[in-house]
């Protein structure tokens, strides 16, 4: 009997496996560089300059 369905059975649960360890490690990274550290923080919004209003 041919080995093929076994090797390929085997090569998708790796993948699959490897999918849920790079979402795992990609979810701890965003809960500890996703949230701003200081909530007093002022949002980027905040920072840009506004455009005076033009002279009448």
């Amino acid at each position: 009997m041919d080995k093929t369905p076994k090797t390929a059975i085997r090569g998708m649960m790796l993948y699959v496996l490897a999918l849920l360890v790079l979402g795992v490690l990609a979810g701890a990274a965003y809960m500890i560089y996703g949230h701003p550290a200081d909530p007093s923080e002022r949002p980027a919004a905040e920072t840009i300059p506004q455009k005076a209003p033009a002279p009448q």
